[in-house]
């Protein structure tokens, strides 16, 4: 176990180097050595399959192409790793604090653009977020079944399921998209780390309902939306929904689910921002269907197979359904999306390729960890 005054002492010490690094590119060696510590940190307080899902936190440095907060991003992302790794410690108060700084640090960006709908929607997420740590700090305060019940309600407002879903495409469709990139994928992280290191044990019923009616209005928004940001905002509910539905089978599959789509979605509002090659947007949207052999293929077919198990075949059923759903809306997001230059969309789309054709070594192997 990591002291929790180490951790601070080495927070500290890069708070200092970080405030007097001007240059982007010693900021950025800075930021990097710091996620570096703060995933040795979590592999040793809590395992190292739940120090892996940091991992796009390192892609964080680099996916905010533009804007007047794009040097910061690197920072938002250390400090949302220093809340991973104080969810990790068994004080409550820690993990009520590390949860705050994981989900507010990449959330802030959203108004790396200081337009007025950036502003706006960095308001109201602001908002839907203290409503989510306020959950969480009751919950752990009340213990028992009605502070796993409270603990769970406030991971699932920030991951925005039913029935608090209508922030994530007021929130996103109002904002640009250089800040949508962290806030898509490292404040969902964040509620995946969450559903690791703060117990909670909900209902079963109340999992699969919320997981159910998040998965199908989802879906349901996302196929009669024509803005990108909307779409990709009903998707992340549809995502939020498969991570609800998996949670009472083990929070470690919540959790990959969660991990292989922020991968997908921050690629994808990259590519929004500042265009790639065509090719990385058809990649990203299939990892986000699900599609093998990409990231986001093991965790659906873990789902599949362990619902069948655990809820028989209607839900079973329902998922595949629901998954099938997906493809027409990713596949218009992916073909009216631009093609340019931009080289950060193809390091997520590699990322998630590379990744997914190597899983069958690791795959199940880390989710045994967890």
């Amino acid at each position: 176990m990591i002291e929790p005054a180490f951790v601070e002492y080495v927070a500290s010490a890069y708070l200092v180097a970080r405030a007097f690094t001007r240059k982007y590119d010693w900021a950025v060696a800075i930021d990097a050595a710091f996620l570096a510590f703060a995933g040795w940190a979590l592999a040793t307080a809590a395992s190292p399959g739940a120090a892996l899902l940091l991992l796009p936190y390192a892609l964080g440095l680099f996916l905010v192409p533009r804007g007047a907060l794009r040097n910061y991003a690197g920072f938002a992302s250390a400090m949302a790793a220093v809340g991973a790794v104080l969810m990790a410690e068994p004080q409550p108060y820690l993990k009520a604090l590390g949860y705050l700084l994981a989900t507010t640090a990449p959330g802030a960006l959203i108004a790396a653009g200081l337009d007025p709908g950036s502003l706006e929607g960095l308001f109201r997420y602001l908002i839907v977020s203290s409503a989510s740590v306020s959950f969480i700090i009751v919950g752990l305060s009340a213990g028992g079944e009605l502070g796993s019940l409270l603990i769970f309600a406030g991971i699932l407002i920030e991951l925005g399921a039913f029935p608090a879903y209508i922030w994530v495409p007021d929130v996103y469709g109002r904002s640009a998209p250089e800040g949508l990139v962290l806030v898509s994928s490292l404040t969902k992280l964040a509620s995946a780390l969450a559903l690791l290191l703060i117990p909670a044990s909900p209902p079963y019923w109340a999992a699969l309902a919320v997981g159910a009616a998040s998965m199908l209005i989802g879906n349901l928004g996302a196929l009669t939306s024509a803005d990108f940001r909307r779409i990709l905002a009903y998707a992340a509910v549809v995502q939020a929904g498969f991570a609800a539905f998996a949670y009472p089978i083990t929070p470690a599959l919540s959790a990959f689910l969660i991990f292989a789509d922020a991968v997908g979605i921050a690629g994808l509002f990259s590519h929004l921002s500042s265009p790639g090659p065509k090719w990385s947007a058809w990649a990203l949207a299939l990892n986000n269907v699900g599609a093998p052999p990409l990231l986001g293929f093991w965790p659906k077919l873990v789902l599949l197979v362990e619902a069948s198990k655990a809820y028989g075949p209607a839900w079973t059923i329902y998922l595949l359904a629901m998954i099938a759903a997906m493809i027409p809306y990713y596949a218009r997001l992916a073909s009216s999306a631009g093609s340019g230059g931009g080289a950060r969309p193809p390091i997520a789309a590699v990322a998630a390729v590379v990744v997914g054709a190597l899983a069958p070594l690791w795959f199940i192997n880390v989710l045994s960890l967890l």
